[in-house]
């Protein structure tokens, strides 16, 4: 079989002639930026081929490549496969980077501390002819003296009885119990020598497609102690969940059960390390994560859910303990996971109703997280429903010439003169650019039709005499950062098919969203609030989502970034046990409506495709800065 090799690290792979250069670069450990799931449309994966046979369509995929990179044996890794040994290079911008990983947790409510697992000091009298009660009945009385529960009602399991003699004696009878409420009663899942309670901890998880993030918190007072984020090591295996479950299917689910499990091993080390904590006093975990992540997290066949009728295995919440599937905690400490509404509407769309708050107000609200795909909520504490589709890669850079992730160097905020149409921009990491993240593509859109430089429909005005609008190689482009103030050698712009992408892109959210209201009978008047959840929502500027029709136009003042609902509402359901027992509750009161079998979502989808919309008189402010737009004009 033909060797692939990767430069610069001279990383090998060992791979069948007919494999692409991705997948063995994967082989190789290497993790390709590959936004549009290697389907040859985002042209992110670029390598160099330096030596050997591969077969490429190259006039296929031209529109990537600049002549110079052509004579230097461009290639998109996705497309091209490999015949005989070869070797590649491969550029550090065709390889996942540092990504801007949302930690924070922006405007999180004050939740009182109930947690589910308890420590508790005892001093018991040692045994003797006159008091031959056994060590364990022993330990529990001593623990409900200390205002703990009944001795009947905790279960010991095997292995804390094996060392629970030693410990006792050892400790001369001063010993610290740590007892978890668990589903029909509590488990004493640890006994310790001595005084050890101020040393209980928690971690909350957001078990993301691409990224984990990870919070330790004390679960003696609520304080926050360390946090940590990285990406998921599932990606090695695919890039998107689709990609994922089709690898579970060819024999790799155990593979993606122990990856996403070495994941959130990862981001608890770090936060471990940095907050100076013991992995094993971890004694809970909750983790929130789609209905995909959370069925491989737990070694649980997703296969199912992407055949009709679409049906997970399981959707209520779920409890283990963290040796049964791998996680760096205490062995006996409780993993909880997320309920969920359906094979689309998963756990973390449940952490964000949880950390909104709007499944406790009267008052009707929309929630919108937004990645590749979309899932949007409508309702308040009495009903709500929910949908779910695909955003498409463009908000996340795909489909648009240079586009990134939010990666160091991608431009996140833009303005632009309207008089002199000279852009200003702002990058992650404060370095010269190398292309535009989700966020900024959507400030340069609201920027451009509010400086009259394109219509309604995305169409740049060729007719405006300005050097920065001009004719591309195969579509008219307006020129956001020359070359020479670039990190990439290359000016960077924007054209008009990647204004259709976006466009397209919100129209599916925005239209999305309008199919909700229309089943409960509601127009955009009668939200209360928006909430936007997620990394992309919470760096995204809410007037400028409105300007293009991304969601309804409400009062500014009532749309809302709540940054990572997921960890936040992980966070609040590892701190208040009410909380948690509540989420079931949650997700049955949500009704799930699928947007490919609704007659009116396509009429929408359809209405949504201009910026804003067809209909201007949803889009009253919009339509006043339109109006003042062509007045300039003449």
């Amino acid at each position: 079989m033909p060797t692939a090799t990767f430069l610069p690290g001279y990383r090998k792979a060992v791979v069948p002639s007919g494999t692409t250069i991705l997948d063995a670069a994967r082989a190789a450990g290497l993790p390709m930026n590959v936004v549009c799931g290697g389907q040859g449309k985002c042209g992110k994966c670029l390598v160099f081929i330096k030596d050997g046979t591969v077969s490429f369509d190259i006039e296929d995929c031209r529109r990537f490549f600049s002549n110079n990179e052509i004579a230097s044996g461009a290639c998109l890794a996705c497309r091209a496969t490999i015949v005989g040994d070869v070797r590649v290079e491969v550029p550090a911008e065709s390889l996942i980077q540092e990504q801007k990983i949302l930690v924070e947790i922006p405007g999180m409510k004050e939740v009182p501390l109930k947690p589910a697992v308890w420590k508790y000091e005892v001093h018991l009298t040692p045994p003797s002819l006159d008091d031959t009660t056994p060590d364990l009945a022993r330990l529990l009385e001593g623990i409900e003296g200390q205002e703990g529960p009944p001795p009947n009602r905790i279960y010991a399991p095997l292995e804390v009885l094996c060392y629970l003699p030693q410990v006792l004696r050892r400790s001369g009878w001063h010993v610290t119990g740590t007892v978890a409420l668990v589903p029909g009663g509590y488990r004493l899942l640890n006994v310790d020598e001595g005084d050890t309670t101020g040393r209980l901890y928690g971690a909350a998880v957001d078990l993301g497609t691409t990224t984990v993030v990870a919070y330790i918190r004390s679960l003696t007072d609520g304080r926050v102690l360390a946090t940590a984020s990285n990406y998921n090591r599932q990606i090695s295996c695919g890039e998107d969940i689709l990609s994922r479950v089709n690898f579970a299917r060819k024999s790799g689910l155990s593979r993606l059960q122990q990856l996403a499990a070495e994941s959130i091993n990862e981001s608890l080390k770090s936060a471990s390390d940095a907050g100076g904590i013991d992995l094993e006093e971890i004694f809970e975990v909750v983790i929130a994560g789609n209905t995909v992540m959370t069925h491989l997290l737990l070694g649980i066949d997703p296969s199912y859910m992407i055949a009709e009728p679409y049906i997970p295995v399981v959707r209520r919440m779920l409890s283990t303990a963290a040796g049964r599937i791998g996680i760096a905690a205490h062995r006996n400490a409780g993993v909880y996971t997320f309920p969920a509404v359906s094979n689309f509407i998963g756990g973390d769309i449940i952490a964000d109703i949880l950390a909104s708050g709007m499944a406790d107000r009267d008052e009707v609200s929309l929630m919108v997280d937004i990645g590749t795909n979309f899932e949007a909520v409508l309702g308040n504490r009495d009903w709500m429903l929910s949908c779910a589709g695909a955003a498409g890669p463009a908000l996340e850079g795909g489909e648009v010439l240079f586009g990134m992730r939010a990666n160091p160097g991608a431009i996140e905020r833009v303005r632009v003169d309207a008089g002199t149409l000279t852009p200003s921009y702002s990058t992650i990491n404060g370095i010269r650019p190398r292309g535009i993240c989700g966020s900024g593509l959507i400030d340069l859109i609201a920027e451009l039709i509010r400086a009259c430089v394109i219509d309604r429909t995305g169409q740049i005005n060729l007719e405006i005499d300005n050097p920065r609008i001009r004719r591309g190689p195969y579509h008219p482009e307006f020129v956001v950062a020359w070359k020479k103030e670039t990190s990439i050698g290359k000016d960077i712009v924007i054209t008009e098919n990647d204004i259709r992408n976006l466009i397209m892109s919100k129209a599916a959210i925005h239209g999305a969203c309008m199919t909700l209201l229309d089943a409960a009978g509601l127009t955009p008047r009668d939200i209360g609030r928006i909430y936007f959840s997620g990394a992309f929502g919470n760096y995204l500027n809410k007037e400028n989502a409105i300007t293009i029709g991304l969601i309804p136009e409400v009062p500014l003042e009532r749309v809302e970034n709540i940054g990572n609902g997921a960890i936040a509402g992980a966070n609040i359901a590892l701190v208040n046990r009410e909380r948690r027992k509540a989420l079931d509750g949650i997700a049955l009161r949500i009704t799930y409506i699928e947007l490919n079998t609704e007659p009116s979502f396509m009429d929408r989808y359809t209405s949504s495709c201009f910026l804003p919309h067809t209909d201007l008189a949803l889009f009253p402010h919009v339509q006043q800065m339109l109006e003042a737009c062509r007045a300039r004009q003449g």
